[in-house]
């Protein structure tokens, strides 16, 4: 038998959706080439957006398809920042503005936006192309800085000099190519961490940097940028560098002791004994893995 409290709860619950439901129609109703079915659906999935009235919809939405967005893109930008459906409409148009001064092509720059709504609240036009004349003096192109803005949303508004010594570090010290950095997410972990995985596999032996001398076609047969970079401290363990993960976790400690300079001469020793234990397990796991 059901209580009060159920019978309320399920009353509220079918007015609700049914609220739900003609907002989806009106949404629909108002956005050329989208069904109820749709809008439902990104109502269901983010429900904040029931906040806001029609009035606001129709109104970004007809700003974002004169601008040429096309529906799936806007849907996205929507879904994944809803509050602008309250930024005034000049504002998103500037930010647009200053987006497409970026000459990233005009299709790349709505894939960029879909993927990272927020830099529709970005209007500072000088800073950006600041940003993007640095980045693009270090990665040869344009596409090549849409590329790491994709994958790395904070190179945006990072503080230069942080950047900057994370590309030497990657592209100097670790002398990897510019393709094989921008396809990855390096940049959007802090340079700590960088030196950490890269010392590791170095004093494992398990990553040389590439001679100078030798053509940069030249395979080097180091693990790539993303597989250094961008895994879990597990699966960089395990599958790159071929120890346990407590082995990894242990090296990170006395690492960061060692760049604290805390003793370092006392942290290497204890890197060198940790290297020496895992050594055979290494070999045992170069043997299955390679």
């Amino acid at each position: 038998m059901f209580t009060r409290c159920t019978t309320a709860l399920l009353r509220r619950y079918c007015s609700t959706s049914s609220n739900s439901s003609k907002l989806a129609e009106t949404i629909a109703s108002s956005i050329e080439g989208v069904d109820k079915a749709s809008i439902g659906a990104l109502l269901a999935t983010v429900p904040e957006l029931t906040k806001y009235a029609p009035e606001q919809w129709n109104r970004t939405v007809n700003l974002l398809t004169t601008e040429g967005m096309e529906v799936e893109k806007m849907l996205s930008i929507i879904g994944g920042h809803p509050s602008i459906l309250v930024r005034p409409p000049e504002k998103i148009a500037e930010s647009l503005h200053c987006w497409r001064s970026c000459q990233f092509g005009d299709s790349n720059m709505k894939v960029l936006l879909s993927a990272h709504p927020y830099f529709l609240e970005y209007t500072n036009h000088g800073q950006l192309a600041q940003r993007v004349a640095f980045l693009h003096s270090h990665f040869e192109t344009r596409k090549n800085v849409y590329r790491l803005f994709l994958n790395a949303p904070n190179l945006v508004v990072d503080e230069q000099h942080l950047t900057e010594a994370k590309i030497v570090y990657l592209m100097q010290t670790m002398r990897h190519e510019v393709l094989e950095v921008v396809k990855s997410c390096a940049f959007t972990h802090d340079l700590e961490h960088l030196r950490c995985r890269h010392t590791f596999l170095e004093r494992l032996g398990l990553f040389k940097p590439r001679s100078l001398k030798v053509d940069k076609n030249t395979p080097t047969g180091n693990p790539p940028v993303h597989q250094i970079t961008d895994t879990s401290d597990k699966r960089f363990a395990v599958k790159v560098a071929y120890v346990t993960l407590e082995e990894y976790e242990v090296f990170q400690d006395l690492f960061l002791r060692e760049i604290g300079q805390e003793d370092p001469h006392e942290a290497d020793d204890e890197i060198d004994q940790v290297e020496m234990e895992s050594e055979p397990r290494k070999s045992a796991y170069r043997k299955k893995g390679r």
